[in-house]
């Protein structure tokens, strides 16, 4: 018996079963009582854990676990159910009516806020998860992220911190196996950085941190997804990586109402008043200095003609192109600022391709959206494309 058996997809049937039986049916058919801690929230809804996790063993191996088989604590059922992307409710702690998904800055929770613990920060919103490290959702994106060197490959340099998603890890905390965005706290992050969001960022204590508190749970304000990455990490496993830099200030940012947040369904609120005489500030910022030569001379190569889509756009009678970095240049990427790096795109295949929803395969076949599209990557007899740029893309994005 081991509760590593168990994925997301069979605690997924778990609770089918559960919606199609009722609470009270389930628990009796496995055997369970009901939770007085710990409980799922899945859709809105709570469920048993316990429960769900002897149920989803039976439709992982063929037999039911029972009640007195395991413990439901945080270090059996609810470390196994976050690690494959579920999340907690603590009864004890947290009221249902708190317990609703909230995005960017919180009232009353300005930033350098210190909670005692994990708890206190679940019972503030903040942060509303007792375990997991990222809460939020592919469809929405992410709320916040708990920073405290919980992955040996994080990295915290104050107003950027480099955050490995989760899954992969062992009971003992060591990397054992790959991540993938697939996960929903990691896919969570990625909607996050293509809508531009931002993400609330939590630390805890972290001896190898400079910027971490000595105890407790310290809000540090606003940070923006600009970057992710699938790439090894220390230990030979592929990690999720996201760079995420601090907001300058909450000022420059409009929340939209949690209304228009938290629903799946299409919400039409009033639009934002915005600003008729936006104010300016001066910053300095390093840029990466980019060859104009390299990506025109890719561009007039393919006479401003895409290379996945074939389309050729026109402005009056010159034809643009964007000249797209395989492996970008900044980042988490490092890529090389030469023709052997850059394609010929328009801008909408552009986009995909920077955010991993265009891919091309060995072959130079295109995967779009995670399925083929029949499509190839068309090359000039002239443009020597390094392959292992198109490599090393393909397993940052897979």
């Amino acid at each position: 018996m081991s509760l590593a058996d168990i994925d997301r997809q069979h605690v997924l049937a778990a609770i089918a079963e559960y919606d199609e039986l009722g609470r009270d049916e389930f628990l009796a058919k496995y055997g369970f009582g009901r939770s007085v801690r710990y409980v799922v929230v899945h859709e809105d809804k709570d469920y048993d854990s316990k429960a769900l996790v002897g149920a989803a063993h039976d439709y992982a191996t063929g037999q039911a676990l029972r009640a007195s088989e395991f413990s439901g604590g945080v270090q059996t059922v609810v470390a196994r159910l976050t690690e494959i992307g579920f999340e907690f409710r603590d009864l004890k702690a947290v009221p249902k009516r708190e317990a609703k998904a909230r995005y960017g800055e919180l009232p009353n929770v300005p930033p350098g806020t210190v909670f005692p613990s994990r708890k206190a920060a679940a019972a503030s919103g903040v942060h509303r998860a007792l375990i997991a490290g990222i809460v939020g959702t592919r469809a929405l994106g992410a709320e916040s992220i708990v920073a405290s060197g919980g992955y040996e490959d994080d990295v915290d340099y104050g107003t950027v911190i480099i955050y490995t998603g989760h899954g992969g890890q062992d009971a003992s905390g060591k990397q054992v196996k790959d991540q993938t965005f697939e996960s929903p706290g990691n896919a969570a992050l990625q909607t996050s950085m293509i809508k531009g969001a931002a993400v609330r960022v939590i630390r805890g204590p972290d001896a190898d941190s400079p910027h971490a508190p000595d105890e407790g749970y310290r809000y540090d304000g606003l940070f923006r997804v600009e970057d992710a990455v699938r790439e090894r990490g220390r230990r030979g496993y592929l990690v999720c990586r996201f760079r995420m830099v601090a907001v300058a200030s909450a000022v420059d940012m409009i929340i939209a109402p949690e209304e228009a947040l938290v629903s799946g369904e299409e919400q039409h609120p009033a639009p934002p008043t915005g600003n008729e005489t936006p104010g300016r500030r001066s910053t300095t910022a390093q840029r990466i200095v980019r060859s104009t030569s390299v990506a025109d001379y890719v561009k007039n190569l393919y006479d401003h003609t895409c290379q996945m889509c074939g389309v050729r756009l026109t402005v009056g009678d010159r034809g643009y192109s964007e000249g797209a970095h395989i492996q970008a240049l900044g980042g988490l990427h490092r890529g090389p600022d030469s023709a052997a790096n850059v394609l010929c795109l328009c801008p909408n295949c552009h986009v995909l391709f920077d955010y991993g929803a265009l891919i091309v395969q060995d072959n130079h076949a295109i995967v779009r959206n995670g399925k083929p599209d029949g499509t190839t990557l068309h090359v000039h007899p002239s443009h020597a494309i390094g392959e292992q740029y198109l490599a090393h893309h393909r397993e940052a994005h897979s």
